[in-house]
């Protein structure tokens, strides 16, 4: 019955063939097969263009699953406090064909990389004014966006994708616009909320000398001293980031 169900709703609701049918790995042997059976015997042709398979999320090695005891929901990453969009951002780091190992380590570091973009954002917000009247894109976006949809069009390589979000944060070439209009081209694919992530209002006067004598210290390798002006700054509700164009300072959320 599941095996004609599906494809008796797929072909009336999406037609025959159809772009793209997803599903788990679990069901390249039996379900997909009867699938294209049925489709292809009542219609004489395929049933979709593109097939993808996901591989299982596991934990700690093992399939999660609630006949295995190990289930975890969102809800429960909710609980521990976690943003829901940070899981969507661990997904991301992974090849959707390649197995997926969760831990709630594993959920932290996807946090703190999701919340350091979070606040990148915000902060490129606060230094760019009317995005809509930026002009054409420049030649270095233009290949910024072509690196993505490369990325993309890889089998959807997620991680990829990733690798060149990250790249065009620590570009100290791309003016601030630049990186801006592209983060958020960028999350039009990948859903991150970047959009609606409030812009950081001004810093301190005191808390930017903070910083500015920590960075002199962290060149100096005076890390001790560095170490306690970072202290300085966190008591005072900022965090400061170290980036290639220099110290980047957020108000904490």
């Amino acid at each position: 019955g599941w095996h004609i169900e599906c494809s008796a709703i797929s072909s009336t609701l999406l037609g025959q063939p159809f772009d793209i049918h997803t599903g788990g790995v679990d069901h390249l042997s039996v379900h997909h097969p009867n699938e294209i059976a049925q489709s292809e015997g009542a219609f004489g042709k395929p049933l979709a263009r593109y097939w993808m398979h996901a591989e299982f999320l596991v934990i700690d090695k093992s399939r999660m699953g609630k006949s295995e005891g190990n289930f975890v929901t969102l809800a429960d990453v909710m609980r521990k406090g976690f943003d829901p969009l940070a899981y969507r951002y661990f997904v991301l780091g992974a090849h959707y064909r390649t197995q997926l190992n969760f831990t709630w380590d594993a959920l932290r570091a996807a946090l703190n990389a999701f919340t350091k973009l979070r606040r990148t954002a915000s902060a490129l917000k606060g230094e760019v004014v009317l995005l809509h009247a930026t002009k054409k894109p420049s030649a270095r976006t233009r290949a910024y966006e072509k690196r993505f949809n490369e990325a993309l069009a890889d089998d959807l390589n997620t991680p990829r994708a990733l690798a060149v979000l990250w790249d065009t944060i620590n570009n100290a070439a791309l003016t601030p616009r630049e990186k801006l209009s592209l983060l958020l081209s960028y999350d039009e694919v990948l859903g991150l909320g970047l959009k609606n992530v409030k812009k950081l209002g001004a810093v301190p006067a005191a808390v930017n000398k903070l910083a500015a004598e920590r960075e002199l210290c962290r060149r100096r390798k005076q890390f001790t001293q560095a170490d306690d002006l970072r202290a300085r700054i966190d008591a005072l509700g900022y965090t400061v980031d170290d980036t290639p164009s220099g110290p980047s300072v957020q108000k904490n959320d």
